[in-house]
C-alpha cells in the first residue's frame, strides 16, 4: 500500500461522560479539524449509554463505568483519538474513592487533557452556561451548588436519601410510600387509596416492602421509581400526592436560599428529571423562592449535566486551557492541558478573608 493508498488518521474526539445513579452516557465530538481534513460517515457526534453506578462499602464503582464506555467507543470508532475528556460523576465528594483513577482510565485511552468535575458542577455549567449562580439539580437526589466558578462554592444538601435530598425523586417516592403505608394502617388523616394501590400493583403486598426496599443497594432509585404515580396521582386529584409535590418543591426553594449566600449573584436555574413533573412541583418552588428572595432571577436551564461535561471537556481543547472553571477540589480535578492555560481574571475580586475554599459549605 503506497503512502496515497493509506487511510486517513481517526478524527480527533473531544469525549464527554455523566455517570449518575440511574445510568451513564458518553458523547463524542469531532475537535476542530485541521483545515483540509477529511470527513467521512462517522464525523458526527457519537452517543453511547451505560450502566448505572454501583455503590458499595468501597465506594462507587464509576472508573469501571467510564472504563466500559470507552471501551465501546473504541469499538465504535477504531483507532478513536481522544484530544481531551471530561466526567461527571454522581457521589464525588463523598463515594468516589479515588478521583485519580478516574483520570486514569481516561488517559490510558490516549487523552491528552481530562477534567473530573462532581455531577452538580456539570448540572451548574450545563444550565446556566458557565455563568455563576446557583443551579438545583433535582433527580434520585437534590442538591444545590452556588458558586462563581473561581473562589466561592456553597452546596446544600446532596446529603443522601437517608439524611436529606428534599425534594428528590428518591425524597417524593419515599413520601408517596409513607401515604401509601399510612393509608394501609388506617391512622388519622388524608388517606390516599390511589397511593396504597399503585405501590401495591408495584412492589406486592405491603408486608412484603420491608424485605423490597431495606436491603437494595440501590434504593434511593428504587424509591425515586414510585415519583411518577405520584406525579400520576396528583393530577389525578389526589390531594396527598398534591401536597407532596407542594412540599417538594418549598423544599427545593429553600435550598436554593441556602446555597445563595453573599457574593453569589442571584441568579438560579433547575435541571433534572424532577422537574418533568411540571407546575405541581415548579410553582410552590417559585413562589417560595419569590417570597425568601424576591431578587432572584430563575431561569430556564441551558442544557444537561452531560451538555455541562462537554462544554469543560471543549475549554480544555480550546486556547482558554480549561479555564472556564478555576481547578477546585472536590468540585474539579484538572489533568494535562493542550496550550499553557492564561492567567484568570477576576472581575469582581473577593473582599479580604471572606474567599470560601472548596471545603466551607
Amino acid at each position: 500500500m503506497t503512502g496515497t493508498d493509506a487511510p486517513p488518521p481517526a478524527l480527533e474526539r473531544v469525549v464527554a461522560v455523566d455517570v449518575g445513579g440511574s445510568g451513564a452516557r458518553l458523547v463524542a465530538v469531532p475537535a476542530l479539524p485541521a483545515p483540509g481534513s477529511p470527513t467521512g460517515a462517522d464525523d458526527g457526534p457519537i452517543t453511547l449509554t451505560g450502566r448505572p453506578v454501583r455503590i458499595t462499602a468501597a465506594g462507587s464503582d464509576a472508573a469501571d463505568v467510564v472504563a466500559e464506555l470507552v471501551a465501546a467507543l473504541g469499538r465504535r470508532l477504531p483507532g478513536v483519538r481522544i484530544a481531551s475528556a471530561a466526567l461527571s460523576v454522581t457521589g464525588l465528594p463523598s463515594l468516589v474513592p479515588d478521583p485519580g483513577a478516574l483520570h486514569d482510565v481516561l488517559h490510558d485511552a490516549g487523552a491528552t487533557a481530562t477534567a473530573v468535575a462532581a455531577d452538580a458542577l456539570a448540572a451548574h455549567l450545563g444550565a446556566l452556561g458557565g455563568r455563576p449562580g446557583a443551579v438545583a439539580a433535582v433527580g434520585t437526589g437534590a442538591i444545590v451548588l452556588a458558586t462563581d466558578l473561581r473562589h466561592r462554592w456553597h452546596r446544600a444538601d446532596g446529603w443522601g436519601h437517608l439524611l436529606g435530598d428534599l425534594g428528590s425523586g428518591s425524597w417524593i417516592g419515599a413520601h408517596g410510600l409513607r401515604a401509601a403505608v399510612a393509608t394501609h394502617d388506617a391512622r388519622p388523616g388524608p388517606a390516599s387509596p390511589t397511593l396504597l394501590a399503585a405501590a401495591m400493583e408495584r412492589f406486592g403486598p405491603v408486608e412484603g416492602w420491608p424485605a423490597a426496599l431495606y436491603g437494595r443497594a440501590d434504593r434511593a432509585h428504587v424509591l425515586a421509581s414510585f415519583t411518577p404515580a405520584v406525579a400520576d396521582a396528583a393530577r389525578a386529584g389526589d390531594l396527598v400526592a398534591q401536597r407532596i409535590l407542594h412540599d417538594a418543591g418549598t423544599h427545593l426553594a429553600e435550598t436554593l436560599v441556602a446555597a445563595l449566600r453573599p457574593g453569589i449573584p442571584p441568579l438560579a436555574a433547575l435541571t433534572g428529571g424532577v422537574l418533568q413533573i411540571g407546575d405541581a412541583v415548579t410553582t410552590p418552588l417559585r413562589a417560595r423562592l419569590s417570597a425568601l428572595r424576591p431578587d432572584v432571577r430563575l431561569v430556564p436551564a441551558d442544557g444537561s449535566p452531560l451538555d455541562g461535561a462537554l462544554r469543560l471537556a471543549r475549554s480544555l481543547a480550546d486556547d482558554r486551557g480549561g479555564s472556564l472553571v478555576e481547578p477546585t477540589d472536590p468540585w474539579l480535578t484538572v489533568r494535562g492541558t493542550l496550550s499553557p492555560a492564561p492567567p484568570a481574571t477576576h472581575p469582581t475580586p473577593a473582599p479580604a478573608g471572606k474567599e470560601n475554599p472548596a471545603h466551607e459549605r
